[in-house]
Formats: C-alpha cells, sequence, structure tokens
C-alpha cells in the first residue's frame, strides 16, 4: 500500500530528527536499587560491590558509602555484596517494582570477626514504599497466579477507584495501555485491543492516581505491564481446563440444566530457556487457545428466511398465521474463542540489551441481542485480529546512565458481519421479521449491518534516564506516533425498483453515500517530557513538565450550516484544514517520610488526551439526508484535547509486624469532555456534531489494609468512597435527548455519572502453604449503580440518574494442590466465578428499578408472534453471569 510507504518514511525522518535533538521519552519498565553500605562501627565501606545475580548490573559504594544501581528489570533477585577485608553478604528475594526505588543499607562484618560460611540474608518487602508519590499498585507474575482471575482485565478491576474499567470515576476510554514501556491502546476507541496473558507479564502496574510526565495520552489512570524474558535454565509448563456455567435458575437461563464440561475450554504452553550456541540469547512464549460457548441461549424458533404472521382474512388482524420453520433448538449467543502467541527473545550483553517481542491474537465473538432471541442466527460475527511487533535496544552507557531505543509497529484489525460474502444468498431484506407489536422476538431476518477498520500505528522512542547526583535522577524525552485509521461501514438495502412486494435484489448503496461509507486518515502525535526525581531523606519530589502536540491530518467544512454543498449559499463545499493541537502538562508529587513506617504523599498534575479517533472521523463526508428528524451524526477533527485536573494526598502506616494501611483523599475537575452539538442548515435539516463540551468532578477516598503472607495466610481490603458526577455520561446524550418531541433539555447542573457507584469494597484472602497447597478467595460489594427513572414515576418530571439500582455481590475462588511427579511439579486447580450464583441485577427496568420487572405489560396490546409477553421481559442479559465451575491442571518442567 502506497501511504503504508508514506507512513515508514516519515517515521525514518522523524526517528533521525528525534536522534539530533537529544531528549529522550520512555514509560517505566525498571526499578532501582540504593541504600549504603557501613561496617560494625557504622563507617563507610568505599569501594564495596554490588552484584544483582544472573545480571550484568552492578555498582561500587562511594565515599560515604552510597551505592545505586539503575535499569534493573522488575522482580526478585539475589544481591551479593563483597569487599576486602569484609565477610560476604547474599540477600535473597529482593524485590525491584517499576519506576520505584529499593532501599536496601547492608551492614559488613570484618573477616576478623569469623563466620562460617556465606552469610545469607532473606530482604523483607518494605510494607511502605517511601518514594512512592501517587496511588499506584504493583501485581507480580506470582501474585497474579493466586487470584482467580484469567486476564488483566479482572485484576485490573480488583484495584481500588476502579469499577468496571472506570478509573476514578473517568469515562472507560480515559486509560493509557502499555506493554514492555510501548502504548498498546487503540487510538480509535481508546480501548485495549490487544490481550497479553498473565503468563507472559513478569510484573504490572496500575496507576489509578496522578501519574509522572513520561506518562501521556490518558487522564484516569495507567496500566503498565512488562512481559518475561527468557530464563537461564530451560523450562516451561502446560495448563488445561474444562468447566460449565451451573445454576439452578432454569427459568432465566436456558440451556443451562446439564453439565457440559467442554462448554468452556482453555489450552495453554509456556516455554523458556537460552538459545544454544550464542551466550546471553534467550527465549519466552506462551501459546493459548480459548473456547466459552457463553451462558447466554436463544431457540431457534425462526430461521433467517421466516417471516411476520400473515392476516388471511383482510381486515381482521383478529386471526393470524405464524410461519416459523425453526425446530426449537437452543444456539449460543455470546460464544468467544481466542487464539495467542506471545514471544519474546532477548540478547543480554555487558552494556547492551537488544530484544524483540511478538503478541498476536485471534478473536472471534458474538453479542447477544434480546430481540434476536427466537431468531439467533440473525445477529452478527465478530472479528479482531491483533499483531504487534516490539524492538528495542538499550544501551548502560556508565552506572549511572542508560539510553534506550525503542521501534514499534501495532496492527489491529476489526470485521463483523452475519455472513462473509457480502452478497451470500442467505441475506434478506433487513425489514424482514421486524415485530408486528411490542413485547414481541423477531420472528425472521438478520442484523444488515457490516464492518471493516484496522488502526495501524508506528511508534518511535529514544529514551534517557541518569541519575546526575545522589539525589537527582533526571529523565527526558521524545515519542512520534504515526497512525493509519480505516474505516468502512455498509449496510445490506433492497435494490428491488419501487419495492415490489415480496421482492427483494440483495445490494448496497454507492460507496460515499448513506449506508456505505469509508475513509482512511494519517494522524500523528509528537510528545516530549522533561522529569526529575529527587530523593532527599526528609522528602522525595517527582517534578515533571510534558509536551503533546497532535495534528489530525485532515478537513473540516468551512460553512456546517451548509453540509450538502447547496451552491445557493456561499462557501458551498469548501474546506478548511484542522488546526494542530499543543499542550502542556506540569505534574507534581512528592512524599514525606515521616518515620520509617509513616510516609505522607501529595501530588498534583494537569492532564490532556485527544479524543478517541472514531469521534473526530466518523461520516467525514457530511452525509445529512433529508428530512426533519434528527438521524445524522458527523465526526470533528478539530476537537480540542480534554482535560482533568487531579489532586491526591494519602498516607502510608504500618500498623504491625505485617499489617499496614493506606488512607489516600482525591478530586478530579474535568474538562472540555466530548459531547454533542446540535446543527440546523439553511435547509431546515438537523444533524448533530462532536464537540467539547462536557464536563464534571469526581472526589472520593480510599481506603486499604494490607496484611502481607505470613502465618500461612495474607488478606487485603480495599474501600472505596466516590461521588462521580458530570453534567452527562455519554457524549450521545444530547442527540438521543433531541429524539424527542420537544426536546429533553440537556443538563444544566451536575447529576451522578452511569458509573457513580458510592461504595466499593474489595476483599482479597490466601490461605496455605507455598509449593503445598493453596486457596484464594476475591469477595467484591458495590453499592448501586444510577439509573434514570421513567416519568411515569416521577409524576411527568426527568431527574436523570435519579434512582439506584440494587447493589451487588460477588465471590470467585481458586483453590491448587501441587505434587511431584518424577521429579517435575504438578498441580490441580479448581476456579469457581459467582460462588454463591447470585444474580446481580445489571440492568433495571425504568419504572419498577428492578432487572425483568415491567409494571406496565398490562398496556402491551396483542401480541402478533408464538411468545408470551412473560418471555419477552425476562431477558437474561440483564444479570450478571451464574456460577461458574472450572477445573485444570498444571505440569511445569
Amino acid at each position: 500500500m502506497e501511504t503504508s510507504k508514506v507512513i515508514k518514511r516519515t517515521l525514518r525522518v522523524l526517528f533521525i530528527f528525534s536522534i539530533l535533538m537529544t531528549t529522550l521519552l520512555k514509560a517505566g519498565t525498571t526499578g532501582k536499587l540504593s541504600g549504603k553500605i557501613t561496617d560494625e562501627n557504622n563507617e563507610p565501606v568505599i569501594g564495596a560491590n554490588v552484584i544483582i545475580e544472573g545480571t550484568y548490573l552492578g555498582a561500587a559504594a562511594d565515599l560515604e558509602g552510597y551505592y545505586f544501581i539503575n535499569n534493573i528489570p522488575p522482580g526478585d533477585y539475589r544481591v551479593i555484596v563483597s569487599a576486602v577485608g569484609y565477610n560476604k553478604v547474599i540477600f535473597e528475594n529482593v524485590k525491584i517494582k517499576i519506576d520505584l526505588t529499593t532501599k536496601l543499607d547492608i551492614r559488613l562484618t570484618s573477616t576478623a570477626v569469623e563466620v562460617q560460611g556465606e552469610v545469607v540474608v532473606q530482604a523483607e518487602r518494605p510494607l511502605v514504599q517511601s518514594d512512592l508519590t501517587s496511588s499506584s499498585v504493583t501485581v507480580s507474575s506470582d501474585e497474579i497466579k493466586m487470584m482467580p482471575v484469567e486476564n488483566i482485565h479482572q485484576v485490573i478491576n480488583l484495584q481500588a477507584g476502579v469499577v468496571g474499567g472506570h478509573f476514578r470515576g473517568g469515562r472507560s476510554n480515559e486509560v493509557a495501555y502499555l506493554v514492555d514501556g510501548i502504548s498498546v491502546t487503540d487510538p480509535f476507541n481508546g480501548g485495549l485491543s490487544v490481550q497479553i496473558e498473565n503468563t507472559s507479564i513478569r510484573e504490572m502496574e496500575v496507576i489509578s492516581g496522578t501519574f509522572n510526565a513520561e506518562y501521556g495520552q490518558a487522564m484516569s489512570g495507567v496500566v503498565n505491564i512488562v512481559t518475561q524474558d527468557g530464563a537461564a535454565k530451560y523450562g516451561g509448563s502446560v495448563s488445561a481446563y474444562a468447566g460449565d456455567y451451573y445454576t439452578g435458575d432454569k427459568s432465566t437461563f436456558q440451556n443451562l440444566d446439564k453439565l457440559n464440561p467442554s462448554r468452556i475450554r482453555d489450552y495453554q504452553i509456556n516455554l523458556s530457556g537460552p538459545v544454544p550456541f550464542l551466550k546471553g540469547l534467550s527465549f519466552f512464549t506462551t501459546g493459548r487457545y480459548f473456547y466459552d460457548q457463553g451462558y447466554l441461549y436463544g431457540k431457534r424458533v425462526y430461521n433467517i428466511t421466516d417471516d411476520v404472521p400473515v392476516f388471511p382474512i383482510e381486515g381482521d388482524n383478529s386471526f393470524w398465521i405464524n410461519r416459523n420453520t425453526g425446530g426449537n433448538s437452543y444456539v449460543a449467543m455470546n460464544p468467544s474463542r481466542k487464539y495467542s502467541f506471545n514471544g519474546k527473545v532477548s540478547y543480554l550483553m555487558p552494556n547492551f540489551k537488544i530484544s524483540y517481542g511478538l503478541f498476536w491474537d485471534d478473536n472471534w465473538n458474538k453479542y447477544y441481542d434480546h430481540n434476536f432471541a427466537w431468531t439467533p442466527d440473525g445477529i452478527m460475527n465478530h472479528y479482531r485480529t491483533n499483531w504487534i511487533h516490539n524492538f528495542q535496544i538499550s544501551h548502560v552507557i556508565s552506572n549511572s546512565t542508560f539510553q534506550t531505543l525503542k521501534l514499534t509497529n501495532n496492527r489491529f484489525d476489526y470485521e463483523g458481519y452475519v455472513f462473509e460474502d457480502p452478497y451470500d444468498s442467505r441475506y434478506v431484506d433487513p425489514n424482514r421479521g421486524t415485530p408486528l407489536s411490542n413485547y414481541t422476538f423477531r420472528s425472521g431476518g438478520a442484523i444488515p449491518d457490516r464492518y471493516k477498520r484496522h488502526t495501524y500505528t508506528m511508534i518511535g522512542q529514544w529514551s534517557l534516564t541518569s541519575q546526575v547526583s545522589k539525589s537527582h535522577k533526571i529523565g527526558a524525552g521524545l515519542e512520534a506516533r504515526l497512525h493509519e485509521i480505516f474505516n468502512h461501514n455498509l449496510r445490506v438495502v433492497n435494490l428491488t425498483e419501487n419495492d415490489t412486494a415480496g421482492t427483494f435484489t440483495l445490494g448496497y448503496r454507492n460507496l460515499g453515500t448513506d449506508g456505505n461509507q469509508q475513509y482512511t486518515k494519517y494522524p500523528y502525535e509528537i510528545s516530549a517530557y522533561l522529569q526529575d526525581k529527587m530523593e532527599y531523606d526528609i522528602m522525595i519530589i517527582n517534578l515533571g513538565l510534558r509536551m503533546d502536540y497532535f495534528n489530525p491530518n485532515s478537513e473540516i467544512l468551512a460553512d456546517l450550516q451548509n453540509p450538502r454543498r447547496n451552491s445557493l449559499f456561499e462557501n458551498a463545499g469548501v474546506m478548511k484544514k484542522t488546526e494542530n493541537k499543543l499542550q502542556f502538562s506540569p505534574r507534581l508529587g512528592v512524599s514525606f517520610p515521616i518515620t520509617d513506617k509513616g510516609i505522607i504523599h501529595f501530588s498534583y498534575g494537569h492532564f490532556f488526551q485527544i479524543p478517541s479517533f472514531e469521534n473526530l472521523y466518523v461520516n467525514s463526508d457530511y452525509l445529512v439526508p433529508e428530512g426533519g428528524t434528527l438521524s445524522s451524526v458527523t465526526g470533528n477533527p478539530d476537537l480540542k484535547a480534554q482535560q482533568t485536573i487531579m489532586y491526591e494526598i494519602g498516607l502510608q502506616q504500618v500498623l504491625a509486624q505485617n499489617l499496614s494501611f493506606d488512607f489516600t483523599v482525591y478530586y478530579r475537575d474535568i474538562r472540555n469532555l466530548l459531547g454533542m452539538e446540535i446543527i440546523n442548515t439553511y435547509e431546515g435539516i438537523k444533524y448533530a456534531r462532536f464537540v467539547n463540551r462536557d464536563y464534571g468532578n469526581v472526589r472520593g477516598f480510599i481506603f486499604t489494609l494490607d496484611k502481607r503472607f505470613a502465618d500461612y495466610f495474607s488478606a487485603k481490603l480495599d474501600y472505596t468512597y466516590q461521588i462521580a458526577e458530570g453534567n452527562a455520561s455519554d457524549p450521545y446524550a444530547v442527540y438521543n435527548n433531541n429524539q424527542s418531541n420537544p426536546p429533553v433539555e440537556t443538563n444544566k447542573k451536575v447529576v451522578p455519572l452511569n458509573w457513580d457507584q458510592r461504595s466499593t469494597l474489595n476483599l482479597s484472602l490466601n490461605v496455605g502453604v507455598f509449593g503445598n497447597w493453596n486457596a484464594g478467595i476475591v469477595a467484591r460489594y458495590g453499592s448501586g449503580f444510577p439509573y434514570t427513572e421513567s416519568i411515569r414515576i416521577s409524576n411527568g418530571v426527568r431527574f436523570e440518574n435519579g434512582g439506584i439500582k440494587p447493589a451487588t455481590f460477588d465471590v470467585d475462588l481458586r483453590a491448587e494442590k501441587y505434587f511431584k511427579i518424577f521429579g517435575t511439579d504438578f498441580n490441580l486447580f479448581l476456579l469457581v466465578y459467582n460462588v454463591l450464583n447470585i444474580k446481580n441485577e445489571v440492568n433495571v427496568d425504568p419504572a419498577s428499578g428492578r432487572a425483568n420487572v415491567d409494571l406496565y405489560t398490562g398496556e402491551a396490546g396483542t401480541i402478533y408472534g408464538l411468545n408470551t409477553i412473560d418471555q419477552f421481559v425476562n431477558n437474561p442479559a440483564n444479570y450478571s453471569a451464574p456460577r461458574q465451575v472450572r477445573f485444570g491442571f498444571n505440569l511445569g518442567f
């Protein structure tokens, strides 16, 4: 593709430019070890050597006995300390975390003091982190293994301040996802497309508070994943499990009354080790197949080719003949399937590390549609394929300075359709099977829409970090992102002239007309930052400034009141270039260690994020159909960046030997959020256009009680109280409000947002003996989310989100037993989601406030179809998933 060549050439120019600029950028993927080495008399041991076993990393103590080691990948290490005239000391299980400093002060004894053998000390993870200046949680690979989770989204939603993917009251697409320091967020919709497998994760950092200047294009939070490198010895594992949904509620969940262990299947293999014949080269790979038939079933009462009942007696609707040919078999309506491969090859040399990572997955799924519950073959198939190529070179210039070059190519491909062939003879008239009455399932037909889109992003980073003095660690950076955004939406139409009754000619409208639109856009971004981490005895300061530049590389209509290019008006069809966007974001974080067991932190920052590209470029042809109703939405490539100003203050405190708590209060002011405006054309037509108009604010506090694993158990309790308010939860709110006549008035004051859960409580409990057995439980409680009550209940007055849904509660369990079989590690595990089989009400009726309780079915009238009103009202998707039970094994070698 010629455009791809242009992108590649442009990126090469930007890389050369970045090299010449000498300012560099990276997201944190390493940590730091530092401390002071003294003897029995508390005098510094000058020149003492500190070596991290299994790496080329090390340092020597200076004249004050101080040492530091930068650029350490996260994990647990063995640290060896030695000096002439002193006994060697080895520290086991020294934990390094992303972006943080691990303090390790060392006391050496003279060889004059007789010591038998080496001195081995078990390092203990501190209960409070002295240089943590904002709310951040790091989760290691070992911790993930003990949790009842299968993907990173489940891990993220267990963190305090996160509710259903919303970080501290923000919209769900305000989070930056990073893998090995590189963004893997799909800029089309702001979501995480690729799925990094749990077994590939070395450590994951979830930042729900303010974050340093090195992180950008996010307003609510950051998820930073560092993946595994190859091991020094060959090893691997094979795991598999099977399972099913198990519930006694046959009235709500159909076809789950018989045990079917093959309904859920998961197979995974991991391999790691050195590459022969080349010292320093190692590999890590993991492959997975996952299939879930789902828990939402439809009944094939109708085939796609069936249609609504016919009335044989003209003018008499009291008698009709149904035309169903389905056979009443059950069909899965929310199945999913995934193949994935994660791999990394690393080459380690004394001053260089070179790595190449490949992350690929191929996904298929369907989404439940209650209207098609009796014509289940008519819903769409959705396909998603993701590729991430990540090449990195890290160069240690000196003990205090290192640089990194990162080149990444992200490719996200999406398709959706009922039938793969757009001219498949099984397609029928889009209006076929449309119900003739309320409370009635479709009786035939299929979803007529199709889509195909892709996002290609090339990213270049070159980074430099330097410990310029004992107190100052400087980072600076530059990053370039070039995107190719392609989107094509089309809809099946009936091409039969004059719409002759009963005649259907499959076809599509001409490209560039309503129902058949596509575009390709090439926006690009450049960002830079300067960060100083200042570590003093009395405080730690993170001070940074970030610059973000965005070029939408597009045009907008000069006269928005003439989208149909009517030549009777001036500037008909004239386009003007969009403006480039530039923002500066100051960030500040301060930590005050009041004692060695208590720390106060404060942070403040400005955070900007360009709206998702789908909102910039949708309907870029300005197709606005004739008619008096509002039915068209256009994008706006001239949108400004959305902004959040965030404040946070917190306290970490050790309560006992293995017990600590964290209390944090926060506030967020949110401006320039994505919303809409209604534009009236010269011809009397209305259409909606995206603009920066919405706003909100979030305030709350988090209390965390953490009991470290000791005496056979660990526990963590998180409680979040939060108020999330704004003028609109949905960017389409103005458009939806103007669908009625008269239009619903737009909010002029803040109301609770859809995800405004006032109280959230998470409890994690692990008990067991390492290497023998383990059981982990996660319990979650959440107060009810808001919903908008029917105006018939509120005496004709509409109060948006004035009602509260029922509270939710859930318990998940993972239990494991370990064995040794012929010298290999073998374990059996049991995984149970929703142990108590609680039916949490996800969606409720606006009148009753309860799921599947409709107060006005008595006004339904005649049902023209085979279903009853009760069958239609009974929507299983209004409840959370029933109990899932999974059995499996893992074999390590």
